[in-house]
């Protein structure tokens, strides 16, 4: 889109693909630039060519030449080989020679010239360093081997030329990632909002189906504003209404002719002339959750509620309920600009709700849900605060200790939380072999640190220990403060916000703070969860959670008999699914073959390929691939579905759940993995993810109901994805342990029956 030339070559190296085009180009004359960290480039410096390396970031850079090289270096660059054979280079995974640093494969370098000028003089290399190379002098000759780079085929000179920025296409891409300061960097004239009408690409047509950008809504259009008093305006059927920002027990209001007035809920004779209208009149809002959990407010029935954050969401559902001011293309106003504006707004949208049936389901699902979720804020979670602080303590004496012994391991004490750091440390200091590339130099993720400890003793200590201290920092910083931090200013509550208008597939989200990301594995996540306990003497915590839901959906939607046939029977899915893809009877398969079952199902919901698969059950490409071949033989209609799904998809321009949510394809933001397509990946994966949300929607709003109307001092407390936690005294926990699985149990739009497995306990661990 910007009109840089890019070249794809399969089966080549792009450090051999660069150097070959920059030695042709420079032997035809031309000055070549190369922008890269990667110092084995350093070694095709000449008159013509320079190297561009980032020191910082992207923004500070030196640009070496023959000259500034030498400076650095003190020999030649065609020796850059020579010294990296040496040093190594775990960018690149080459180990270099035990024991030899930067400043002694300089001095080698500088003196003789190359490895094997090192090599024909080792009785002039003082003793330590002779042994060293002695010992390894294999290695380094393979590890240069390694570095040099193969002289193959180039880029077409002619075809390096800059062209004009495609600037239908840019500006659409910019408009759609919300690029909006480099598109003016770019495209000076060219403007980002919601309301720019972006020309679409060719093979952006089958997205064309799918809810338009709604245009800004024009301030000019709406009637002019007239002050009413109440009574006059209380004689509407229709309203609009926005807390002011000055109070929260003032409102202002609206009717559709652009009376006004303001209404003072600390004021009796008004709270109830307010009151008494909602009995009978039709409201238009913006956040209705956000009215119930954070507002004395009377609000109508859920049947005579509009709200424009629930109709933006369902109709953009990847760009939130709250983020309509991308669509719009302006700041959102509030308190009584926004109260004047809200018709103006529903009234744009309602159009499009009704043509996508999302009308219903704001009525029947999300309107319902707000009341469920504001019950379940104001009701908090109880955190036993002493216990939290103590393990606050411990923890930081913990990670002191484990800092203190992996210095003694190393000799060297460095800053953990500190990647790079880490990195030297691992693969510099401790020569342990370098498993993952990244752009600023190699990964110290979980992954390599796992696969490092899985190496021999001692060599496996250092990374143990690291894994230890991000496991201990991790619950430290992550959750014990923060969840402290809340539960002490209060009185020992945790109310955290449920959000069901953020997510592109539907899903619950929790904030301030995530209790849907509390740790549940290891001694400290255990001891994390303990901390959180029913808030009354007497009490303990009932909960309920949905057995494989997701792949309860996929077979509904796929019709695959013998998926449904191992549901309706209650049998063991993953066991079924690992008999049925090793051709085994199912009491003869192991835990081993069961996991990997478990892994292939999961994974597919989620739209992973062969690649993913092997890397998760860590077998090799060919295997997995041979897997999912062997699934989809004996699971044919899941294949068929899932291709199904992605081409109506496609077709479409959005997916559509069961029970009637979309997502515009157009608006979701992808991150391309290897091997699969992401939007392919969304597809498979949403109308899935979003009816097993959506089912564990329904079930928390009719137990809210459940609770308040059958279960004095009961509450809920807690929804965990597709678990529900609520708390009760003792004498009832087992009726409503009964009650929850019946009404989780009952939200009956599957095809297969969907389970809830109870459990009950006097802390969050224990259920």
């Amino acid at each position: 889109a910007m009109g840089i030339p890019v070249f794809i070559r399969d089966g080549m190296e792009a450090d051999d693909y660069i150097v070959s085009t920059a030695k042709k180009a420079s032997d035809e004359g031309w000055n070549v630039s190369i922008f890269s960290a990667d110092k084995d480039l350093l070694q095709i410096i000449n008159g013509n060519i320079k190297i561009i390396r980032p020191t910082k970031g992207v923004s500070d850079f030196k640009i070496y030449d023959k000259k500034l090289f030498i400076e650095e270096y003190g020999f030649m660059p065609e020796a850059m080989a020579d010294y990296l054979a040496l040093v190594g280079d775990a960018v690149d995974n080459i180990p270099g020679v035990p024991g030899i640093g930067d400043k002694t494969a300089k001095d080698l370098i500088g003196k003789f010239g190359s490895l094997e000028g090192i090599f024909d003089n080792l009785e002039d290399v003082p003793k330590g360093r002779r042994s060293k190379l002695e010992e390894n002098t294999k290695l380094a000759y393979s590890s240069r081997d390694l570095i040099i780079p193969q002289i193959t085929e180039s880029v077409p000179l002619e075809e390096l030329v800059m062209k004009d920025p495609e600037e239908d296409l840019l500006v659409e891409l910019c408009t759609r990632l919300s690029l909006r300061r480099l598109l003016e960097r770019i495209l000076p004239h060219a403007k980002v909002s919601g309301s720019t009408k972006v020309p679409k690409r060719p093979a952006d047509n089958v997205l064309t189906k799918a809810p338009a950008v709604t245009p800004m809504v024009d301030i000019g259009d709406m009637p002019e504003s007239v002050e009413a008093d109440h009574d006059e305006l209380f004689k509407a059927v229709e309203l609009a209404m926005a807390p002011t920002e000055e109070s929260k027990t003032k409102l202002s209001i609206f009717d559709r002719e652009g009376r006004n007035t303001f209404l003072e809920l600390s004021d009796p004779d008004q709270k109830g002339m307010w009151a008494e209208w909602c009995q009978r009149g039709t409201l238009t809002i913006f956040g209705y959750r956000d009215l119930l959990s954070k507002y004395d407010i009377p609000l109508p029935s859920t049947q005579k509620i509009k709200d424009v954050e629930i109709a933006h969401y369902l109709l953009h559902p990847d760009r939130g309920g709250s983020s309509i001011e991308k669509t719009l293309g302006r700041k959102l106003p509030q308190g009584i600009e926004l109260a004047r504006e809200l018709f103006a707004l529903w009234d744009a949208f309602e159009p499009e709700m009704i043509k996508f049936g999302l009308d219903k389901l704001m009525m029947e699902l999300d309107l319902p849900l707000s009341v469920a979720l504001a019950d379940l804020e104001r009701n908090g979670v109880f955190a036993d605060v002493s216990n939290l602080a103590s393990m606050e303590k411990d923890l930081e004496k913990t990670i002191a200790q484990t800092e203190t012994d992996i210095e003694k391991l190393v000799g060297e004490r460095i800053n953990l939380n500190s990647p790079k750091q880490v990195a030297w440390l691992l693969f510099e200091h401790l020569h342990l072999p370098p498993l993952k590339k990244t752009q600023t130099g190699y990964s110290t993720d979980m992954s390599v640190l796992e696969e490092l400890a899985r190496l021999p003793e001692p060599l496996c200590d250092v990374p143990n220990k690291i894994i230890e201290y991000r496991e201990e920092a991790k619950i430290l910083s992550g959750f014990v403060q923060p969840f402290l931090s809340v539960a002490s200013e209060g009185d020992g509550f945790i109310h955290s916000t449920f959000d069901h208008l953020s997510t592109g597939t539907g899903r619950l989200s929790s904030r301030d703070p995530n209790v849907q990301n509390m740790p549940l594995f290891g001694k400290w996540a255990v001891r994390f969860r303990d901390c959180f306990i029913p808030s009354e003497e007497g009490k303990i915590f009932v909960a309920a959670d949905y057995s494989q839901i997701e792949l309860r959906v996929l077979a509904h939607l796929s019709g695959e008999e013998r998926l449904i046939s191992a549901f309706s029977e209650g049998r063991d899915v993953h066991m079924e699914t690992a008999s049925w893809v090793f051709g085994l009877p199912a009491d003869k398969i192991t835990q081993e073959q069961r996991r990997f079952a478990k892994v292939v199902n999961f994974g597919l919901l989620y739209g992973m390929g062969a690649h993913g698969l092997a890397q998760r059950l860590g077998i090799s490409r060919p295997q997995a691939a041979s897997m999912v071949e062997r699934y989809f033989s004996v699971l044919p209609n899941v294949k068929g579905y899932l291709e199904k799904s992605v081409r109506e998809a496609k077709e479409a321009g959005y997916t559509r759940s069961i029970f009637g949510r979309i997502r515009p394809l157009s608006e979701v933001a992808t991150t391309a993995g290897r091997g699969n397509n992401p939007i392919d990946r969304v597809a498979v994966n949403t109308p899935i993810q979003s009816a097993a949300s959506d089912i564990a929607k329904v079930a928390i709003m009719r137990f809210d109901k459940v609770v308040k109307e059958e279960f004095k001092g009961a509450k809920t407390v807690l929804q965990i994805h597709d678990s529900i936690v609520c708390e009760c005294y003792e004498k009832d926990a087992e009726r409503l342990e009964k009650r929850l699985v019946e009404v989780m149990e009952s939200v009956d739009v599957l095809s297969v029956p969907v389970k809830a497995e109870p459990k009950r306990g006097n802390s969050l661990s224990k259920v």
